[in-house]
């Protein structure tokens, strides 16, 4: 629906969203993975990065996905809590994908995104075989990621923010 620029626009806003929604809710430390890492495959490349941080000290990963513009830091501190009941929590986008991940250690199970499959079940699974009964969190602000035209035209017709859109939507 939208052409090359207008991805890449709508994919930064999105993901400037998610930063400063993650600011808000007063993470300490930020780290950007992407699949820029020369993999051409997010589940290597979200290892890559949770096996990083691991190295470098960290004891949890809370991993959010960058097309959230519906994120709160509500939301976030949703995640943070459940974490503290299960060392795997997942958030599950509406159609059953997973738009965010706390997991403790940040290599406690293998990364299960895959293009038109429900990976939060999978990583449910994952969880599961390792011995690990995972929480689920069901929010809005978590579960409305923005995957089809479909979603692009709501999210325009109901968040100012994205409004810019409204000519392609």
């Amino acid at each position: 629906m939208l052409d090359a620029g207008g991805r890449r626009a709508l994919a930064r806003q999105m993901f400037e969203h998610v930063l400063a929604t993650l600011r808000e809710a007063g993470l300490e430390a930020v780290h950007v993975a992407s699949g820029d890492q020369g993999t051409g495959d997010l589940n290597a490349d979200v290892a890559a990065a949770a096996r990083r941080v691991q190295d470098e000290g960290a004891t949890e990963l809370l991993l959010v996905m960058a097309d959230l513009p519906y994120l709160t830091a509500a939301d976030i501190a949703a995640l943070i809590e459940a974490g503290r009941k299960s060392p795997v929590v997942i958030a599950e986008a509406k159609d059953g994908g997973t738009n965010a991940l706390l997991l403790r250690p940040p290599t406690a199970l293998p990364f299960a995104f895959t293009t038109g499959r429900p990976s939060a079940a999978f990583h449910a699974d994952h969880a599961r075989n390792a011995g690990i009964e995972p929480i689920f969190i069901r929010r809005p602000g978590l579960a409305r990621d923005i995957d089809t035209p479909d979603d692009l035209k709501v999210l325009v017709s109901d968040h100012p923010a994205y409004q810019v859109f409204r000519h392609v939507a």
